[in-house]
């Protein structure tokens, strides 16, 4: 995947994210985890935790693209404040990137 793509597929995700915080209502307070996961991991998550934003990513620019997400995300009002630093549950077998609020479990 060239560098245009991944760039470009970060800000999507990024806006993706934020879009959802706008739809869902999310309060000040309220925020989302990102997680690097498998399809297994991140079917677990979906059934647990609603809303969930994800995007596919191949191994090959796993790291760039989360790294790109960081820095995309890090400049938006949401996560300003609590910045991330480092995704969860890193995997070499990871092929998403999810986002999800602990707080909203799937009901």
């Amino acid at each position: 995947m060239e560098n245009k793509e991944i760039e470009f597929q970060a800000k999507m995700y990024a806006y993706a994210i934020n879009s959802a915080t706008k739809e869902y209502g999310f309060k000040k307070d309220e925020g989302w985890k990102l997680n690097l996961a498998n399809a297994a991991e991140k079917l677990e998550i979906e059934q647990k935790y609603y809303p969930t934003v994800s995007t596919q990513i191949t191994s090959e620019s796993l790291q760039k693209l989360s790294e790109l997400v960081k820095i995309e995300l890090n400049q938006t009002p949401i996560f300003a404040k609590d910045p991330i630093n480092t995704f969860g549950a890193q995997h070499s077998d990871s092929e998403f990137i999810i986002a999800y609020n602990p707080i909203r479990v799937h009901r």
